[in-house]
């Protein structure tokens, strides 16, 4: 994993670009402040979230959630009179 140090303005100017070096190339960029590091862009390790892995969870802690029916096929509308 390759490692590269930029300072803080250089970051503001260039946030797009090592944010795709750390997604796509897996680099390690350190940010600096007056020569001090100050914090760290590194990419995920492991699997994001998806909203299938969440349902799943949902799932395992809480059981089965039933389907409730589709309430809108016996909503009626009512036009409203405005009385002056």
């Amino acid at each position: 994993m390759h490692k590269t140090h930029i300072s803080a303005t250089e970051l503001k100017n260039r946030v797009s670009e090592v944010l795709n070096e750390a997604y796509y190339k897996g680099r390690v960029t350190v940010i600096e402040r007056h020569g001090k590091p100050i914090a760290k862009i590194s990419p995920v390790k492991g699997k994001i979230e998806t909203t299938e892995s969440i349902k799943n969870a949902l799932h395992a802690t809480f059981g089965s959630l039933p389907d409730f029916p589709d309430v809108t096929k016996f909503r009626r509308s009512r036009k409203r009179s405005i009385h002056l």
